[in-house]
C-alpha cells in the first residue's frame, strides 16, 4: 500500500507546490512526511500585512521572522520577503519586530525578491540585504538620508527594481548605481518622485541599454513628453508605463524605437477645463503608431471615477491595435457600451478585459462582450462607476454571462473567482473560488499574468 512515507521528497516537495494559502500548515499537520514536504513552500515566500500585525501587536502571534530566527535551517528556503506592514508601538516601529526581521534577512543567503513599502523601515533593514548575491527583486520606499542612500550601492546584481516615493538623495545617487547595474537590470520602476527630472532620468537610462520593462508614474517633472525624448536610450523595451500630463508641447520626430513594445499604460492626469488630454492620448497612439509595435497589453486609469473613456479614443486604439491586442484594462473609469461592442467586434484576440461591470446594464453589456469569439476573462474593476449602492454580482448573473458569451470561462469580482465549464447535460456550470485575484500591494500598471 502506497502512503507518504514512502513517497520520495521530491515527489512530496511538488505536490505541496500545488497547494497555497491554509492549505499549507493544515497539510503540515497529517505527518512528518508531510511536515517535511510543505516546508520548502511554507517558507518559500514571507508575506507581512495587515492581517498579522494585529495579531502580534496583541501578543496573539509570533512573527514569521522569529520563527526563522528560532530555527534557523528554514532560512534556506527563503526566497521571497514582503512587507507591507511594521507593527506600532508608541508611534514608533515596534522595536522588537524590526529586530526580528533584520536578523532573519542576515540568514536567509537564498533570497532573490525583497519588498519593503513601509516608511521608515528601508533604511533599518538595508544593512541586512548587504552583498546578496542571489537577491534579484527589490522594491522599495525610498525616503533616505544622504548616508542611508549610500547603502543602496551594496545591492548588486537587481534584475528588477522599484523605488517608491523616494528622497533626493535617492534620486541624486541613482545615477551612479544604476551604472553598476547595467549588466543585470531589465526592469526599473519609478512611482511618486517628486524630486525626478527629465537629466537625472537620462542619466539614469543611458546606462541600462538593456532595459526591457519601464516604469515611471506620478512623477511631476517626468511626464510623457519626457519620456518620449529619453526613451531612445533603451530601445528594447517590452512594458512602458507613463504619466501623461496637460502639457501640450510637440512630441519629439521621428518616433523613438520601440519595436519591441508589448504592454502599454497610461497613468493619466488632468486639471485644466476643459482639458486637452484626450488629444493628447490620441496624438500619443498615433505617435508610437510609427514604431510600428505589436502592442499585446492596454491600461488607462483617469483621475476622476465618473468619467468615461471617449468613444473616440477606443475606435482609435481599436483601429491601430484590434489585431494584436489581446488585454485590455480600464481602471477608474467607465466605457460606454458602444465602445465595449467596439472592442469585441474587432479586437480578434483579445482574451481578457479588466472593466467595471454595470450592473444595471448587465443585459446589453453581456450580449456585447458575446460579439467576442476569444474572450474567455473578465475582471471587475470594482465600483468605480455606479453611484450609490451596487448589487453584488451573483452566481446566477455569472452563468448567464458565460451563457451568452460562449467562450467565457472566468469572472473576477473583488475576492472571488467565478469559473464556469460547460457539462453536456447541466449546461454552464460555475464554481466559486475566494482567494485574491492578483498580488497583495502591487502596483496597478504593472504587467501580470
Amino acid at each position: 500500500m502506497v502512503s507518504a512515507d514512502n513517497l520520495n521528497l521530491d515527489v512530496l516537495e511538488l505536490i505541496c507546490s500545488y497547494l497555497s494559502g491554509n492549505d499549507l500548515p493544515s497539510v503540515a499537520l497529517v505527518s512528518k512526511s508531510f511536515l517535511a514536504g510543505v516546508i520548502p513552500r511554507l517558507y518559500h515566500t514571507i508575506s507581512y500585512r495587515i492581517r498579522q500585525q494585529k495579531g502580534y501587536e496583541t501578543g496573539e502571534t509570533m512573527s514569521p521572522f522569529a520563527s526563522v530566527i528560532t530555527h534557523p535551517h528554514l532560512a534556506v528556503h527563503v526566497r521571497n520577503i514582503e512587507i507591507r506592514v511594521v507593527p506600532i508601538v508608541k508611534s514608533c516601529l515596534h522595536p522588537v519586530f524590526v529586530r526580528e526581521c533584520r536578523e532573519a534577512l542576515k540568514i536567509c543567503k537564498n533570497l532573490q525578491v525583497f519588498k519593503c513599502t513601509v516608511a521608515n523601515a528601508v533604511a533599518i533593514l538595508l544593512p541586512s540585504l548587504a552583498h546578496k548575491t542571489r537577491l534579484q527583486e527589490a522594491t522599495l520606499y525610498a525616503n533616505l538620508t544622504t548616508d542611508q542612500a549610500a547603502m543602496l550601492h551594496k545591492l548588486e546584481k537587481l534584475e528588477s527594481l522599484t523605488i517608491e516615493f523616494a528622497s533626493w538623495n535617492v534620486v541624486d545617487i541613482m545615477p551612479a548605481w544604476t551604472g553598476s547595474l547595467t549588466k543585470t537590470l531589465t526592469s526599473l520602476a519609478l512611482y511618486m518622485i517628486n524630486e525626478l527630472h527629465e537629466d537625472i532620468l537620462k542619466s539614469i537610462l543611458t546606462n541600462l541599454p538593456n532595459l526591457r520593462g519601464l516604469h515611471v508614474v506620478g512623477c511631476p517633472k517626468a511626464d510623457h513628453t519626457v519620456i518620449f525624448r529619453q526613451i531612445v536610450h533603451t530601445p528594447l523595451v517590452e512594458t512602458l508605463s507613463l504619466t501623461t500630463s496637460e502639457n501640450t508641447a510637440p512630441l519629439t520626430f521621428p518616433s523613438p524605437p520601440m519595436r519591441h513594445l508589448k504592454h502599454l499604460a497610461f497613468d493619466t492626469r488632468y486639471s485644466m477645463q476643459p482639458s486637452p488630454s484626450p488629444a493628447i492620448l490620441g496624438s500619443i497612439l498615433a505617435h508610437i503608431r510609427l514604431s510600428a509595435p505589436p502592442l499585446q497589453s492596454f491600461t488607462i486609469k483617469l483621475p476622476e471615477r465618473k468619467v468615461v473613456v471617449g468613444d473616440p479614443f477606443i475606435s482609435q486604439l481599436v483601429e491601430h491595435y484590434g489585431s494584436t491586442l489581446r488585454r485590455l484594462s480600464f481602471l477608474d473609469c467607465g466605457v460606454s457600451q458602444e465602445s465595449i461592442a467596439e472592442i469585441c467586434k474587432n479586437c480578434v484576440n483579445l482574451q481578457r478585459l479588466d472593466v467595471s461591470i454595470p450592473m444595471k446594464e448587465l443585459l446589453p453589456f453581456t450580449r456585447n462582450l458575446s460579439l467576442s469569439k476569444t474572450l474567455h476573462t473578465i475582471v471587475d474593476v470594482d465600483n468605480h462607476v455606479d453611484h450609490g449602492m451596487r448589487p453584488t454580482l451573483k452566481q446566477e448573473n455569472v452563468r448567464y454571462m458565460m451563457s451568452v458569451g460562449s467562450n467565457l470561462r472566468k469572472v473576477v469580482s473583488n475576492h472571488r473567482i467565478w469559473t464556469g465549464r460547460l457539462d453536456p447535460v447541466q449546461g454552464v456550470v460555475v464554481t466559486l473560488e475566494k482567494r485574491r485575484s492578483h498580488s497583495y500591494g502591487s502596483l496597478w500598471f504593472m504587467p501580470r499574468d
